[in-house]
């Protein structure tokens, strides 16, 4: 890798400062991450790919190792270069991008980056944001798969006395695996890391669970239609306001969620009695929408009054590599990917 192009396996102070600034979305919703320095601090392997002048990044892809299957994440670029204009030196910036990304790649596929041999790269994209689709029209991914982003809101959640919060990873890692491990990109970096919450019977055996984060964006723009004009006028709404506040909006982001008999009711109860704990009232769970309890539970589920203003937005899961059988089983999705 040679100037202006340099590869790290640690973020520099300005790799930070670029990813502070980054507003992600287009024309659907845009919003900035507010803890993202904490999230790079919790990468699992990473190695960021930098475009550098002057002492600025001017453009971050992180990869996150994976053993065989590298996922991408923090695909930034400075201002500048999120522009749509035709101008020479940004053009040739753009094109240099492009270049070495697809150099990177290659080489990478060609076991040739890396000391274990790398099958395929994997990113999330939202389909109406223009940035993510240049990455994957321009370098041959495919789409493999579709997540939901599922809300989950409550003014006033409710309480329940089956709900345990646990810290321990040993206590809930064999429901994790049972549920989760044959998925594909099945790996327990960050989701090994509590807080936990279960739901127990009477007997004292757990009957739901999820993993948790907390999350904080300031939010531009919300999704669909009418998101514009709901980011500018629900302050002034008390009982929306109580689920989204646009200059520091905080929900919960639930991984790992899972059910016993896909139960809708043990679900919302579940999800309703974190929020009571957690004094939250938006719950934001991104899923593969094969997976089998979203499929049972996603008509019969009461999602809150969010849902019925934004729906349930789809996400692409887009893969670069070599080609091997259909993928038949769901994505395992990590709220760490996602914020």
């Amino acid at each position: 890798m040679k100037p202006p192009f340099h590869l790290r396996e640690s973020p520099t102070e300005e790799l930070l400062d670029l990813l502070d600034e980054t507003v992600l979305g287009t024309s659907g919703a845009r919003y900035r991450h507010l803890d993202t320095r904490d999230r790079v601090s919790t990468a699992d392997n990473p190695l960021f790919l930098t475009l550098e002048r002057s002492n600025k990044v001017l453009a971050n892809v992180t990869f996150c190792r994976r053993g065989s299957e590298w996922y991408i994440r923090f695909f930034a670029f400075q201002g500048a270069l999120q522009a749509s204009g035709k101008s020479h030196s940004l053009e040739k910036r753009k094109g240099l991008l492009k270049n070495q990304l697809n150099q990177f790649f290659g080489a990478a596929l060609r076991g040739n980056v890396s000391d274990e041999k790398v099958d395929s790269f994997y990113a999330y994209i939202d389909p109406k944001n223009e940035r993510s689709k240049w990455m994957s029209e321009n370098f041959g991914f495919r789409v493999a798969g579709h997540l939901v982003t599922q809300s989950f809101s409550r003014i006033d959640p409710k309480k329940s006395k089956k709900l345990r919060r646990i810290e321990d990873w040993n206590a809930v890692s064999s429901q994790i695996r049972q549920n989760f491990s044959s998925h594909r990109h099945y790996n327990e970096a960050q989701i090994s890391s509590p807080p936990f919450y279960v739901l127990l019977d009477e007997q004292g055996e757990q009957i739901a669970g999820a993993h948790i984060m907390i999350v904080r964006w300031e939010i531009e723009r919300l999704p669909g239609k009418y998101g514009n004009v709901l980011t500018k006028i629900i302050p002034a709404i008390p009982l929306l306001r109580k689920l989204i506040r646009p200059k520091n909006h905080k929900f919960i982001v639930p991984d790992c969620v899972w059910s016993e008999g896909n139960d809708p009711d043990v679900l919302q109860e579940l999800f309703s009695a974190i929020l009571y704990e957690e004094k939250l009232n938006l719950m934001l769970w991104w899923t593969d929408e094969r997976e089998d309890l979203y499929k049972s539970v996603k008509n019969k589920v009461k999602w809150g009054l969010l849902h019925k203003l934004i729906g349930a937005a789809p996400v692409d899961v887009v893969v670069l590599g070599k080609e091997g059988k259909e993928i038949t089983a769901p994505f395992f999705v990590k709220g760490w990917d996602m914020v």
